[in-house]
């Protein structure tokens, strides 16, 4: 069997061996750190088809789960939609998706605007060089979930630092348990708030609507705190990394809304910052090409290597931020467990990278950055830190 996951050798495509294995054996025999074999899928067409599948659950609970420490295998966020399926799965979905649909997104705009405005002024007002990642793209992804969920920016060090605790494949199951308890108090604290004083914040309209408990409201707010902000910081700061490395793709993203557009699809395609994929456990018999997975075993979704796959992207290892098909990707997954913020991470990362490029046009690289410094042993792919000059 094959170890799981394989290193990078190059810091921005994904591991070589996927490729190998997408080519000679799409479904793959893995061993996870933990020991646990399991399948990995790496095809795009089998990974899309998968994500459907009701004979695959997302239950970190259940046996056989092919569980690898990441943050969903946690509580509370093992507890949230993210764990379930099926009725109950659908119905938190739709208590929560409304706030992520896209009337919502784009009444957020203006908020969204000023939110980046203020990181650049921020940013503009410190010291050069200085690090994107804890001067922009933190503070940029951090304030707006804090806007969605109600949550006082104030905060944002503690969410920050325990959900980074909570992604590192490095820390224990202890350490991990302490960081989530972290999160889940900082998030009780402001569910019990809102019951005494509504606001104008999701975390009020859940309470005021009585038809969650306590516990899984603050269950799944805890998850939208935690995956909300990280997930935006780590691609805000792997696609200002890309723009500022290629002046080429910088002019083209800044050239007219439709082009940059579609170049954040792109971005998010050839970045695919989920690099663990996506964990399942059969709960029946199924094939997946020629190789039966019985139920009771594990899969893993791959999107970085699905993504890559040529026979659903040509030249997929080239940026092409002009791509056709680019919004094909699965950077968000697919199907019925899709992120459920996903218009919102979009129009976050088309403003704020244009805010950022418009407002400071001589951005460039610090000499130390010319290599990205990326995160290994993360659950997300995505830079430590991101010197820049201007």
């Amino acid at each position: 069997m094959n170890g799981y996951p394989a290193p990078r050798t190059c810091p921005l495509r994904p591991p070589e061996p996927y490729a190998r294995w997408r080519e000679e054996a799409p479904v793959t025999p893995i061993v996870l750190p933990g020991g646990r074999p399991a399948w990995l899928v790496t095809r795009y067409d089998d990974v899309r088809r998968l994500l459907r599948d009701p004979a695959l659950s997302s239950d970190s609970t259940r046996p056989g789960y092919p569980g690898f420490g990441s943050a969903v295998e946690v509580p509370p966020m093992s507890r949230s939609l993210i764990g379930l399926d099926g009725p109950e799965h659908e119905r938190l979905r739709r208590l929560f998706g409304v706030e992520f649909a896209v009337p919502a997104v784009a009444r957020m705009q203006p908020e969204l605007e000023r939110i980046v405005e203020r990181a650049v002024d921020d940013l503009l007002a410190g010291p050069a060089p200085a690090d994107l990642v804890e001067r922009f793209a933190l503070p940029v992804a951090s304030r707006t979930i804090c806007h969605v969920i109600g949550l006082g920016y104030e905060s944002h060090e503690v969410f920050e630092h325990n959900t980074h605790v909570l992604t590192d494949g490095t820390r224990s199951a202890a350490q991990k348990a302490a960081a989530g308890a972290a999160i889940t108090g900082l998030v009780a604290d402001l569910v019990r708030d809102r019951r005494r004083r509504a606001r104008d914040d999701l975390a009020s309209r859940l309470v005021v609507s009585g038809e969650l408990t306590e516990e899984e409201v603050v269950d799944n707010l805890v998850l939208l705190v935690g995956a909300g902000h990280d997930t935006s910081a780590n691609m805000l700061a792997l696609s200002a990394w890309t723009l500022l490395h290629d002046p080429v793709a910088r002019d083209g993203f800044l050239a007219g809304p439709d082009l940059r557009r579609n170049a954040v699809e792109e971005l998010l395609r050839f970045h695919s910052i989920i690099q663990l994929g996506l964990a399942r456990v059969a709960t029946a018999d199924l094939e997946v090409g020629d190789q039966l997975i019985r139920a009771g075993e594990g899969v893993v979704l791959s999107l970085q290597a699905a993504n890559a796959d040529p026979r659903r992207f040509t030249a997929p290892d080239t940026l092409v931020l002009t791509r056709a098909d680019a919004r094909r990707h699965l950077a968000f997954g697919f199907g019925p467990h899709q992120c459920l913020g996903h218009y919102l991470a979009r129009s976050t990362l088309r403003t704020a990278l244009a805010g950022l490029l418009r407002r400071i046009p001589g951005l460039r690289l610090a000499d130390d950055a010319q290599t990205p410094h990326i995160k290994d042993s993360m659950d997300f792919h995505g830079l430590h830190r991101l010197p820049v000059h201007w």
